[in-house]
């Protein structure tokens, strides 16, 4: 059984290992039982799930995880070694930090279940994160959330149906074909990582107007 101590000395031992994408899955795992304890499920979303479903191809050092707050979610936060700074929970010597930005997922969105070692984990599902990132490249011009888009669409299988019908909901459908056509574009013409920013930049400049 996973006590809140075998598992701060677990997190404790990943900490001390090369980061990866590995690592910080099998370090939101963690998180994730200690929280079950307290009848807490949290899914991980942002730019660590990013960094999962692209395999190490977008790295940070945030975790961001979406669940119920509250005073029983600090203590278990506390007791896995964490130090509340603001809305962070932050272990500064291996300048992990951890956010739970928000309740509950959006209405029209899914989770994935993984096993990790002896750990599960929900990740929101590649169409919302595909889309999300969407929303960031067309409302806020951000061209690194249109490379992470193409980043997602290279590193796994999704269901194209359901991506549309989402990035319908969301009002991106624009953004989601601007993105095809630059990831087509990149594979074509055998783009670098600065030509494909440079067209990421225009596009996303073009949709925000």
């Amino acid at each position: 059984m996973n006590t809140i101590k075998n598992l701060r000395k677990e997190l404790q031992k990943l900490l001390t290992t090369r980061a990866s994408y590995r690592r910080t899955i099998k370090i939101a795992a963690v998180i994730s039982s200690a929280l079950k304890s307290i009848d807490i499920e949290p899914i991980l979303v942002g730019g660590s799930a990013v960094e999962i479903y692209s395999r190490g191809g977008y790295a940070t050092q945030d975790i961001d995880m979406v669940c119920p707050g509250g005073k029983d979610l600090q203590q278990v936060m506390e007791s896995l070694g964490f130090e509340r700074l603001g809305k962070d929970y932050v272990i500064s010597k291996y300048g992990l930090y951890v956010e739970f930005p928000s309740s509950a997922l959006g209405l029209n969105e899914s989770f994935q279940t993984f096993k990790i070692d002896q750990h599960q984990i929900k990740i929101v599902s590649i169409e919302d994160l595909i889309v999300d990132r969407l929303c960031a490249f067309k409302f806020w011009a951000s061209a690194i959330d249109g490379l992470n888009a193409i980043l997602l669409f290279e590193s796994n299988t999704f269901d194209e149906v359901r991506l549309l019908k989402r990035a319908e909901q969301e009002d991106v459908v624009d953004a989601l074909e601007s993105i095809q056509q630059i990831r087509e574009a990149v594979i074509r013409q055998k783009l670098s990582k600065t030509q494909a920013n440079l067209l990421l930049e225009k596009a996303a400049k073009v949709l925000k107007k």
